[in-house]
């Protein structure tokens, strides 16, 4: 280690990088240099940091100064034997400098002792003009909301982070406002800059375990970004074992210690109260909500714990309460209405929608695509979150919807600024209804309430939201609005949400996104529930419903493609391990086939009126990968040819078969057509008559009858029972 050197009543080093000479009468007298010159606070607090002016070389250089407060006499004692803070941060960044590691260039420290008391103390280095990860991420969370610019942010610090601790340092002291974040004039991130260097520890070995779980402990970030960091940090693996241990330890150690500071400080404590101070700079963890446009999707920020303490008790027993309370009748509908199923002649004109994603890149491309699949009905999002272009843009392709006649359903999703803001979701909601009204066949407001990732966190908020839509029905007597638009088997939400609809307020039918993707096909069953008996009992709670008609819409429904990556709405935001080796998802086969069965089964069942396949182009879950040109999936061509068959026809009976097989019996005109499946494998169908047509799901010809998982069509002259004349073309 150099030895000090004297600056006047100063005792410091000056980095070999700069002229000695030149800084040293300047340093000699720090206070009136900084009086002297142009000084700005960037920091305050017992430890100051401030920004002035030094010349080099003849120019002046943009210096941060970092100036120590006065301390008690041990930590004086300590620091004679030890150095001061300032020069174990120069040190340090002199450490972190020659490695290459990220630090604000080192240039002196300098202290001033009198009587064995350290009276002045100073760090010196270049100032780098670039906010802290903390101001990064308020940033993010405030203002942007978006989560590649998060995913963007922890791919830079992470990294770094791993980098420190094999090069054997440990800062000590690493909370989010510690590490630089600067970004390029393009605006991607540069690398990380680690400052607040004055309690770290360094070697040349790499650091254990210990060492490593003290700092990442520091890191504060909502639970599920926070378990990417750790694994982006740890070469995109789960932290190894006793790292995962050690690290939690010393995070619940470190966070307790910082919560019960009100108890240690208390005169602190009450003077940011009074000062209207909140405790943390971050919004709350209930306001926390960032977008991802890949998976057209909020992202799950918290983790499961923060999730459960976040949640409403009193509401979790007003939904139970209501549930126990409905029972007895919803089961005695539901029993009816299963015992009822396939046994009504069903209309398809128009029971099958697409969505579309009205973005100018998209637009056209779709267009084109709708049109190859016979001009199907439509659902176009429009998301409070989006800029007012966006919607203009969702506006302008209703319009043009609309004058090709093609019907049009329209959802109005809510972000969590819709809850805090509700002057702005009102306005939202107005301008929306109020420029499709007279042009779209239903309105859709609110998604997903029961899944907090979607911003509603309690029945109020809920109930809240919709208080603008009873305004709007009166307005708007004509438009249908639907709802409460829950998300999957969690039917004691729908029951809620009915119930929390503001008083007055009747939706003309319930729509519901009734993913059942985690079960594989459409007819696994999910606690003695498949997709029939979903669909039965989401009819059942229409029926027993007073606040809506009696008349049920699958308002989405998609499988998650597999090997989708980033793209795929399970997946999404970062690829965990164990996904990059077991992909989840379907292949592109198999979400065919699971499409076409799963409109089969719910409209031709009686129990769902109108179903809507999100969405035609996405790379995670589409009919076509927008990723890839627009190129068509088999499930595109396979429900092209559905609708060409099938679009117009009348579902007329489900003959009886074993329970793993299904054999749906539709008339087109004069013509009779069989649509044959089954769950899994292969058999031949037997008891045929001559067939005129057979085709795959594709719309290719086979020759031979036969059950299995990708539905077969065929256009026969004799019936299942032996019967004459099922099929006749007129």
């Amino acid at each position: 280690m150099v030895m000090p050197m004297t600056f006047g009543r100063y005792v410091g080093n000056i980095s070999s990088r700069f002229d000695a000479t030149e800084l040293m009468a300047q340093l000699a007298s720090v206070p009136q240099w900084l009086d002297a010159g142009q000084v700005v606070p960037l920091s305050d607090g017992h430890d100051q940091v401030l920004k002035s002016d030094l010349v080099m070389g003849g120019q002046a250089v943009s210096v941060a100064i970092k100036v120590f407060g006065r301390q008690s006499l041990f930590k004086d004692w300590f620091d004679r034997r030890n150095g001061s803070k300032a020069a174990r941060s120069y040190h340090a960044g002199a450490f972190l400098y020659q490695k290459a590691l990220g630090t604000a260039e080192p240039i002196a420290w300098l202290d001033r002792w009198d009587d064995g008391r350290l009276v002045e103390s100073y760090y010196l280095c270049i100032h780098v003009a670039a906010p802290c990860f903390r101001d990064a991420l308020i940033q993010i969370y405030e203002q942007e909301q978006n989560n590649a610019g998060m995913m963007a942010l922890l791919h830079k610090v992470a990294p770094a982070l791993r980098r420190l601790h094999e090069a054997g340092f440990m800062h000590g002291d690493l909370g989010n406002q510690n590490i630089l974040v600067p970004k390029s004039s393009a605006g991607t991130y540069l690398e990380p800059l680690f400052i607040d260097l004055n309690r770290s520890q360094y070697a040349s070995a790499p650091l254990g375990d210990r060492e490593r779980a003290h700092d990442l402990a520091r890191i504060a970030l909502p639970g599920a970004y926070l378990d990417i960091f750790k694994m982006i940090y740890n070469h995109h693996q789960n932290l190894p074992e006793p790292l995962a241990w050690l690290e939690k330890k010393a995070r619940k150690r470190f966070w307790g210690h910082r919560r019960r500071s009100r108890f240690r400080h208390p005169i602190r404590f009450l003077k940011r109260l009074r000062q209207g101070q909140p405790a943390s700079p971050y919004p709350s963890d209930k306001d926390l909500w960032l977008w991802d446009e890949k998976t057209a999707q909020p992202v799950v920020v918290l983790d499961r714990s923060e999730k459960r303490r976040l949640r409403s008790p009193r509401d979790i027993a007003i939904t139970l309460f209501r549930g126990v309370m409905a029972s007895p009748s919803l089961y005695r509908r539901y029993r009816r209405l299963l015992s009822e199923s396939y046994s009504k002649p069903v209309t398809l004109k128009n029971r099958f929608g697409v969505a579309l994603h009205p973005r100018t890149e998209y637009v056209e491309q779709e267009w084109a695509l709708l049109k190859a699949l016979g001009s199907p009905p439509v659902l176009l999002r429009f998301c409070h979150h989006e800029t007012p272009e966006d919607w203009q843009a969702g506006i302008a392709l209703v319009e043009r919807l609309y004058r090709e006649k093609i019907p049009v359903m329209v959802k109005i999703l809510q972000d969590r600024q819709a809850v805090l803001n509700p002057v702005s979701w009102r306005a939202f909601l107005r301008m929306v209804v109020g420029a499709v009204a007279d042009k779209v066949s239903q309105i859709e407001v609110t998604h997903a309430k029961n899944r907090s990732k979607w911003g509603v966190w309690t029945n109020r908020e809920f109930k809240a939201l919709m208080q603008p839509v009873l305004e709007l029905r009166h307005e708007f007597p004509r438009v249908n609005f639907v709802g409460p638009a829950c998300i999957d088997f969690e039917y004691l939400a729908v029951l809620s949400g009915l119930a929390d609809l503001p008083k007055g307020l009747h939706l003309n039918g319930l729509s519901h996104l009734l993913y059942v993707d985690r079960r594989g096909a459409p007819e696994n069953k999910q606690g003695g529930f498949s997709t029939v008996e979903k669909s039965a009992l989401l009819k059942a709670i229409a029926d027993w419903s007073s606040r809506v008609d009696s008349k049920v819409i699958v308002s989405e429904v998609n499988w998650p493609i597999q090997g989708a990556g980033l793209w795929s709405p399970i997946t999404g935001t970062y690829e965990k391990a164990e996904w990059r080796r077991d992909a989840p998802g379907e292949t592109e086969l198999d979400y065919a086939n699971f499409m076409l069965r799963f409109l089969a089964l719910t409209v031709c069942s009686g129990h769902v009126s109108e179903v809507y396949w999100w969405r035609l182009s996405a790379r995670g879950y589409g009919l076509v990968d927008d990723q890839n040109g627009f190129a068509p999936r088999p499930a595109f061509t396979a429900l092209k040819f559905f609708l060409h068959l099938l679009g117009d026809a009348v579902f007329v009976k489900k003959h009886d078969t074993p329970e793993d097989r299904y054999l749906l019996e539709f008339t087109q005109g004069a013509t009779r057509i069989l649509m044959a499946w089954r769950v899994s494998g292969e058999q031949p169908l037997d008891g045929f008559g001559p067939f005129d047509q057979a085709w795959d799901a594709f719309g290719a010809a086979i020759e031979r009858p036969v059950f299995r998982a990708s539905p077969t069509y065929y256009c026969v002259e004799g019936a299942v029972d032996g019967s004459r004349d099922l099929c006749v073309s007129g």
